[in-house]
């Protein structure tokens, strides 16, 4: 069961990355179009830079549990090497359990934004008009996927304490 669970979360963190980087192709191939349009005089895309900035701040979000898991976000980890291999790994957990924290504080505050936006009919309106509740889901649905990640880091982190322990790939593990 824990298993199926897993690759289930597995499955979820993929596809938000593969959505992410499929939509980012499609956006490179659109501001193609709408240069080589705007060159030769036949019009422009107006639209496009508001569907960036979503598409942009959407992807972002949903795709940083994936980065997350394969142990990709940017980290310094001088302190790590340096250190006895048991404090290293007690100080990759208190890490782990602030960003859990940070995140859990994502999904609060994200779903309380998400739930005012909804109550409120809020609109947000530029170029296309968008229910602001749609723009803020990615937040806690993010922070949610992290959370996540973030707990299953703390517990992986026990069967790392071995001879060839190496703190920058602990989170691949």
């Amino acid at each position: 069961m824990a298993a199926a669970l897993l690759r289930a979360f597995e499955r979820i963190l993929e596809f938000f990355c593969t959505l992410f980087a499929l939509v980012l192709g499609v956006l490179i191939a659109l501001v193609c179009v709408d240069i080589a349009i705007r060159n030769f005089r036949i019009g422009s895309l107006p639209w496009l830079i508001e569907l960036t900035e979503y598409a942009m701040y959407a992807g972002t979000f949903l795709a940083a549990p994936w980065v997350l898991r394969l142990g990709s976000h940017v980290r310094v980890d001088a302190l790590l090497t340096s250190l006895p291999r048991r404090h290293a790994v007690r100080l990759e957990q208190l890490v782990d359990l602030i960003g859990l924290g940070v995140a859990l504080v994502l999904v609060w505050y994200g779903a309380l934004a998400v739930i005012d936006a909804w109550n409120t009919n809020l609109v947000a309106r530029k170029t296309w008009n968008f229910d602001e509740w749609l723009l803020l889901l990615p937040i806690p649905v993010s922070g949610t996927l992290l959370a996540i990640e973030f707990v299953l880091r703390i517990a992986r982190v026990r069967g790392v304490v071995s001879d060839d322990y190496d703190p920058a790939k602990r989170a691949s593990i």
